[in-house]
């Protein structure tokens, strides 16, 4: 963002239309204060509460995973004692087998959970990085139309004193005054309106950062025009869709531990022990009967929640692809209007302003008609600020979109 000055040279109308880039060592003190972007980023996202929460979340499942690999049957031990008409001491061990593959099936369930998890850390560390990057725009662009509504504010008011002295002097019309004072009203109110986005857009990023600074890195230039075809994108990389074939994986694999627990595991044992002065030994089998419940009920109801999960991937995809595509379109048609401003509307802004000065100094063109053509330089100015920052939104939203966001912020450096 440039800081902006007006230089006064000599005659006062002139003056009014002359705005030159700061410079010298208060400028270059600036830039140096100024947080490099990557480094900015790094140390906003090393603790933010998102991210830890999609860590834990990610350990979590991992934790689960690595539970549910485990045995799921311990052993037992059985100790008796009966004092009838022969002492009887006894000691069993048993244990449960896991025929069905039990055990197996919820591993599967496990891998996959875990495989969601990472996709969905994916997620919320692009979306951050996107939100933070999209907050630096939004507020480098009110910061730079509260410059730029200032410097209309500043030549509003040169010009009304000017044209003050002009009608005292009997040399400008009440009407033409009155019309100085009214844009100079509305200059006013442009500014206080540009004060009230920049406040909002301050609280934006304070909110997503988690910090209050004074100075606050900068986005310089613009995007470079390098776009990857769609029709190369490795949608299936995508960690929304891996986060969706994931959640399908976590449901195939409940239809498998559904079926699982529909057949009974059996329980084998064996005791030791004494009866009076008599040694035992004994062994024992046992296997559930599942006559009162088949849980036929859960394999059928997991069935249909794999074929949902499998729909939602069909949709995710489809809802991926367009988002991907719509987003280059946006960037794309920015990119272009952005290159079309560079190459036929910046400079002829300042050339026209300076233009007006001498033709009203000159007397060639009325105050009111300055005032029409001077606004609408500004009108212009504040469209092209605008203008530049859709740009970096639309390629936030492109490099979000394709999960690209981080790549980016390496490349840049």
């Amino acid at each position: 963002m440039k800081h902006m000055r007006l230089a006064l040279m000599g005659v006062a109308v002139i003056g009014l239309c002359t705005g030159i880039v700061q410079r010298g060592p208060a400028a270059w003190a600036d830039s140096q204060k100024r947080p490099v972007l990557h480094e900015f980023i790094e140390q906003v996202t090393h603790d933010h509460p998102a991210l830890m929460a999609s860590e834990a979340a990610l350990a979590a499942a991992r934790a689960r995973a690595k539970g549910q690999s485990r045995p799921i049957y311990n052993p037992e031990v059985e100790i008796g004692y009966e004092d009838a008409a022969e002492v009887t001491k006894e000691v069993g061990l048993s244990q449960t087998l896991d025929w069905s593959g039990k055990r197996k099936a919820r591993s599967g369930v496990g891998r996959a959970e875990v495989e969601a998890a990472e996709a969905r850390f994916e997620i919320a560390r692009k979306a951050l990085l996107s939100d933070i990057l999209k907050a630096l725009s939004d507020y480098q662009t009110v910061s730079r139309l509260l410059e730029v509504v200032s410097q209309r504010e500043t030549l509003s008011e040169r010009f009304l004193d000017l044209a003050t002295r002009r009608q005292k002097a009997g040399e400008m019309p009440q009407a033409e005054l009155l019309t100085a004072r009214l844009a100079l009203a509305e200059a006013r109110a442009a500014k206080n309106e540009a004060i009230l986005a920049l406040s909002m857009a301050e609280e934006n990023l304070v909110a997503i950062t988690g910090e209050d600074r004074q100075v606050w890195p900068r986005l310089t230039g613009a995007p470079l025009q390098t776009v990857v075809a769609p029709e190369t994108t490795a949608y299936e990389d995508l960690p929304e869709l891996r986060l969706a074939q994931a959640q399908s994986e976590i449901a195939r694999a409940r239809i498998r531990v559904a079926k699982s627990e529909r057949m009974p595991d059996p329980t084998v044992g064996v005791r030791v022990g004494e009866e009076g002065n008599s040694s035992l030994v004994g062994l024992s089998a046992s296997i559930p009967i599942p006559i009162r419940n088949s849980y036929r009920d859960e394999v059928n109801a997991a069935g249909s929640d794999f074929v949902e999960a499998q729909q939602s991937f069909y949709a995710e995809n489809r809802r991926i692809r367009a988002r991907y595509d719509a987003s280059l379109k946006r960037y794309l048609a920015a990119s272009r209007a952005w290159s079309l401003w560079q190459d036929q509307g910046a400079e002829p802004l300042r050339e026209q302003r300076l233009l007006l000065g001498k033709l009203l100094e000159a007397r060639q063109i009325g105050a009111i008609d300055y005032l029409i053509q001077l606004n609408q330089t500004f009108a212009t100015e504040e469209a092209s600020v605008e203008l530049k920052g859709r740009l970096w939104n639309a390629w936030f939203d492109w490099q979000d979109a394709g999960a690209t966001v981080e790549e980016w912020l390496e490349t840049i450096q």
